[in-house]
């Protein structure tokens, strides 16, 4: 218990809450901001030794395994030394803002959000596992988190290091593919690794034959984590947002899938197989290699010289940024601002290619004249060098992109009942020969026929359909609210399945619409079943928000879901 002791007294949340009294009691301030800053610092110290006691009396209790339980505790009081007291502050401040004009009282929860979400990103990456995974999902849940959180978890899509050495990896290499040495079957493979997730981490490798491949490597420590991380989650989930335990437990299930790499192997081969025969002149999906995957540890090929999605988007707006004299952090606010005026779909996203294309060509040509002034004019005039402009990606085809991407997830879903619940801008690559690589098949999620069938039906209904039509289907999907309001249940089944425009929210941003539902008719069971479903749809909607091209989820799936039923009808 001293080394739990030790390690709890380094906790972040509560040196702030000792330094931040003794700043309050030394630095001159009002008596409002004082009282303040002493109920934040009490409310945090009282946080951290209440979990920290309950978690001492549950190591006393189970005494096999000290060392296991020791680091259990330190994530336990971690995780609600950190979360509650900003759950607490937000709670309070809401409550002192009631009434108050609702551009001040949005102003001061957004500094708030500010304030803390990069505090709740460092506690994410300290405990890493189960919770970067959820932290993936929470930058895609309009409805659940403010901005603030989503835009700073952005970095968990493809910015995570990586927890183990190469030396770790190797071992762990050679133990699950059962060999003497890393040598007796890879030429090459690289100890740094090429990017690290959730559960384990990734390193470039070459096979004896000569072929490049990637090695994804599982750590040793995830499923033993997994069931206490998730406990926690519930646990807070419970007290913070209780509508979202349906969806919580269909996440848990799926990620408990994600741990098996045999599973994932499995996946990555039906899929391929599934899709490549109809799309593999516009995707590419690698196959795992065959006799080398175990539970741990997945051998596939590597998609050569791709850039994934996330880095040319980035590419491409902080290029628009420069050219307006402008940061990419201020680029964004302004699309933010501007985003409920803006005239976005095929207009919009020529527009924004165009004048991508234009940069590139401005930035080709100009670099081209710069090389031939600083290795021929300038040496005879002793003039300084010539910076050239940054170098840019090709610029993307958002209407292409997104109607391929739209198309393979869509026939996935309805055609193959194998679909990857998890197609998010950090696995998707932008090849050399144009076409799209789609990597990451850990949350593939396979659906029964009879469920893919009420699928289809509600993305019938959501697109050529009534409200009435919606409101029946959402019900058959197995969506509950308290008191089974029409707008409420019809309003959730087409964000959940179809779109979250401003003509869907009624002008809120999301956020707000979820809450207002909430209010008006909370729900009592999502659609946990369909959970990845809507999640795909989500996402990919999310992609299409950052090319400026807005999207229906249902128009793009209805002719797959269409397809679908007419076989079901032919068949009785």
């Amino acid at each position: 218990m001293l080394r739990v002791a030790n390690r709890l007294a380094s906790l972040p949340s509560l040196s702030r809450s000792f330094s931040t009294l003794n700043s309050a009691s030394s630095a001159p301030a009002t008596r409002t901001s004082l009282a303040r800053t002493v109920w934040r610092a009490t409310y945090r110290t009282l946080a951290v030794g209440s979990v920290a006691a309950g978690g001492a009396y549950y190591a006393l209790r189970n005494k096999d395994d000290r060392r296991a339980d020791a680091a259990k505790i330190y994530r336990y009081v971690s995780f609600w030394g950190t979360l509650f007291p900003i759950y607490m502050d937000d709670k309070w401040t809401g409550f002192r803002l009631r009434g108050v004009d609702p551009s001040v009282r949005e102003a001061r929860m957004s500094a708030m959000h500010e304030r803390y979400a990069k505090e709740t990103l460092d506690l994410i990456l300290h405990l890493k596992a189960l919770y970067i995974k959820i932290g993936q999902v929470l930058a895609t849940r309009q409805d659940i988190l403010p901005k603030q959180y989503r835009d700073v978890y952005g970095c968990l899509f493809d910015s995570v290091p990586s927890a183990r050495s190469g030396e770790e990896i190797r071992k762990i290499v050679c133990e699950s593919l059962d060999i003497a040495r890393i040598e007796d079957r890879f030429a090459s493979f690289d100890d740094v690794a090429i990017g690290a997730a959730s559960i384990g981490q990734v390193h470039a490798a070459t096979l004896l034959d000569g072929t490049s491949v990637v090695v994804k490597v599982q750590y040793p420590d995830s499923e033993a984590l997994f069931d206490m991380d998730l406990t926690t989650l519930g646990q807070f989930a419970a007290l913070a947002q209780p509508e979202q335990l349906p969806i919580l437990d269909e996440l848990q299930r799926q990620i408990r899938l994600e741990l098996d790499f045999q599973r994932e192997a499995w996946a990555l081969d039906t899929v391929y197989k599934n899709i490549m025969p109809h799309f593999g002149d516009e995707v590419v999906i690698p196959r795992p290699i065959s006799g080398m995957s175990s539970r741990y540890v997945i051998v596939m090929e590597r998609l050569e010289g791709g850039i994934k999605l996330v880095d040319g988007i980035i590419s491409q707006y902080t290029a628009i940024a420069e050219a307006n004299g402008i940061t990419l952090e201020e680029l964004r606010d302004r699309a933010v601002k501007d985003v409920s005026s803006m005239r976005r779909g095929r207009f919009a996203a020529f527009q924004l290619r165009m004048y991508v294309w234009f940069l590139w060509m401005r930035n080709s040509v100009a670099n081209t004249f710069i090389g031939v002034y600083n290795h021929s004019l300038r040496p005879l005039v002793g003039a300084p060098r010539l910076p050239y402009y940054a170098p840019l990606t090709k610029p993307i085809n958002h209407v292409k992109l997104m109607d391929t991407l739209m198309r393979v997830h869509g026939h996935e879903l309805f055609i193959d009942g194998v679909f990857n619940g998890d197609p998010h801008p950090g696995n998707i690559l932008l090849l050399p020969d144009g076409r799209i690589g789609l990597i990451d098949y850990g949350q593939v999620k396979v659906m029964a026929l009879q469920d893919r069938v009420h699928l289809a039906k509600i993305i019938v209904a959501l697109y050529e359909g009534t409200p009435e039509n919606v409101v029946e289907e959402a019900r058959a999907l197995g969506l509950r609210t308290k008191r089974m309001d029409p707008y409420v249940i019809e309003k959730l089944a087409r964000v959940y399945f179809d779109r979250d425009g401003p003509d869907v929210t009624e002008g809120l941003n999301l956020q707000q619409f979820g809450e207002m539902l909430d209010k008006r008719d909370p729900v009592v069971s999502a659609v946990g079943e369909y959970f990845l479903a809507a999640r795909t749809g989500i996402i990919l909607r999310g992609i299409a928000a950052m090319l400026a091209y807005d999207i229906s989820t249902a128009k793009a799936w209805v002719p797959y879901a269409k397809e679908l039923l007419r076989t079901q009808n032919e068949r009785k």
